[in-house]
């Protein structure tokens, strides 16, 4: 694990970000298992004994880029959701979304990584990273949860939804681009309400047979298609 910062001070911590950078641009660009630690070390201008001293290993380096961007990530869609607590689930989800996709677009390469490299960490780094993975997909959950108690959303099933949202809101860093046509906090809300529309109880549809509806009501023909005559 990285130890040169707190050894060797301001010198040692730049020297460890350089590591850091230059690490992320070469997986981003050639993935974990292209990327060996001599072009890791090329990049900074480094000998392999000089960058053993950081990181004694390229497993060490996936770790501590992965772990690090996951806790920034918490860090960020918490904060945006503590900004909107006063207000309800609709818009406390609105908040995270953006802060989501923010995030993502923002800090692309990391992103990147997180969700393409998760299959390249070895025990215990791995356990570390889904454990972090399961805490920041429950923020998105928890929203969700009191909304369905509360009577404003109607989701036929809370992990499928939370899967949805991130697949869905991860997908804006591939194409977004800044200076198009949207501003990023713009897409972000359409990507919001698209959601919402699906989820909102007021006006929504069940989006399965049986949910949000009394089928005993139905009539014959719904129930049973048209007559056959």
């Amino acid at each position: 694990m990285p130890g040169g910062a707190e050894r060797e001070g301001g010198r040692g911590a730049q020297t460890e970000r350089g590591i850091y950078d230059a690490a992320v641009r070469l997986i981003y660009e050639r993935g974990y298992h292209g990327t060996s630690q001599r072009a890791i070390a090329d990049a900074v201008g480094l000998q392999m004994s000089s960058l053993y001293h950081y990181f004694p290993s390229k497993q060490d380096l996936l770790v501590d880029i992965m772990t690090r961007s996951m806790r920034d990530l918490i860090s960020a869609v918490e904060q945006a959701v503590a900004q909107a607590k006063s207000y309800g689930p609709e818009q406390r989800l609105r908040a995270a979304i953006q802060g989501h996709i923010l995030f993502h677009t923002d800090r692309r390469q990391e992103a990147f990584i997180l969700d393409s490299e998760l299959r390249a960490l070895e025990p215990p780094g791995r356990e570390l990273v889904v454990k972090l993975r399961d805490q920041y997909e429950q923020i998105f959950a928890g929203i969700l949860q009191q909304g369905m108690a509360e009577g404003v959303f109607q989701i036929p099933d809370r992990k499928i939804a939370v899967f949805m949202l991130m697949a869905m809101c991860t997908g804006v860093a591939i194409w977004y681009r800044p200076g198009g046509r949207l501003p990023l906090e713009t897409v972000a809300d359409i990507y919001t309400d698209l959601f919402l529309s699906g989820a909102l109880v007021s006006g929504a549809r069940p989006l399965l047979p049986g949910i949000g509806q009394d089928t005993s009501r139905s009539s014959s023909r719904e129930r049973h298609g048209p007559p056959l005559t």
